[in-house]
């Protein structure tokens, strides 16, 4: 359910981010906007001390990969249209079921492999439209690579973190990278209340939202799970398209929406059982641990 929050929340950010464009806000300026006002929210969250230096360093290691994946994300975004970009990033649970299994992190079962083949088909349905041309598909198909890598290190190398913490200094990160950026590109947030309220609504809901979300869930169900899981978000955005950008849906998207749910439905089953089953004379898994 964390992971399925996290993809209803990221499902909101392409478009939100085309409105952005479109209201004259810049990428550096929204990027720095976003991750200064989640950065904020993250530490008010914060629970507990700031943990030892060695995993700290390992946490901002991790929000550089970060930097880089909303980078090329955001880059994509401004000369290719949001279905495009969402097919194309979609080949990572493919990419993240290979690395993980590279890594050691989870085996290379057939299940996981026909559901991540299933998602990306999914999303190659439901994301259509004509493919382009151009920078912004180089910049979509990078992302893809460098997500499904954020997901494999963050699985390693955030276990034991609490979510709000590894979410913090995540942003923590891409503040000292993209601030700045903003401040050499010189181009602020338009003073209108519009171009203001939609980098809030990026600050909270794909950000903090689906960040504290997605560390949360991924740390329970793994790796490979979550990318499919996480496959959710291109039905979000597509579903979001038609209500505020005025797209519509055919047959073939409704089928690849088909896809990803039948996708999700296959990796998780009987992946309740070792969540609800309490070891005898003991409770349950932890809600405060990233990780078993």
């Amino acid at each position: 359910m964390l992971v399925l929050v996290s993809a209803a929340a990221y499902g909101t950010l392409p478009i939100l981010a085309k409105l952005a464009y479109g209201a004259g806000i810049r990428p550096a300026a929204l990027l720095a906007a976003r991750f200064a006002i989640a950065a904020a929210v993250f530490a008010l969250l914060a629970r507990e001390e700031a943990p030892p230096w060695r995993v700290r360093l390992r946490l901002w290691g991790l929000g550089l990969v970060f930097v880089t994946n909303t980078f090329t994300y955001f880059t994509a975004l401004e000369t290719v249209s949001a279905a495009t970009v969402a097919l194309l990033i979609y080949s990572y649970p493919v990419i993240v079921t290979l690395l993980a299994a590279l890594a050691g992190l989870e085996g290379l079962r057939l299940r996981s492999l026909l559901a991540a083949v299933l998602a990306f088909a999914g999303c190659a349905l439901t994301a259509s439209g004509p493919m382009a041309r151009g920078p912004g598909v180089v910049f979509a198909l990078v992302t893809a690579v460098i997500y499904a890598t954020y997901i494999v290190l963050g699985s390693r190398y955030a276990a034991g973190v609490k979510a709000e913490t590894a979410a913090l200094h995540v942003a923590q990160v891409c503040v000292a990278a993209y601030v700045p950026w903003a401040l050499v590109d010189g181009r602020g947030i338009p003073a209108h209340p519009r171009p203001w309220l939609l980098v809030v609504a990026i600050a909270l809901v794909p950000t903090v939202v689906a960040l504290r979300t997605f560390l949360s869930g991924l740390g329970r169900v793994g790796p490979a799970r979550a990318a499919v899981l996480s496959s959710f978000e291109v039905v979000v955005t597509m579903a979001l398209s038609i209500t505020l950008l005025g797209e519509r849906l055919g047959p073939r998207q409704w089928l690849g929406a088909a896809l990803i749910l039948g996708a999700v439905g296959l990796q998780n089953l009987g992946a309740l059982r070792p969540f609800v089953r309490a070891p005898s004379g003991g409770r349950g898994i932890s809600e405060d641990k990233m990780t078993q």
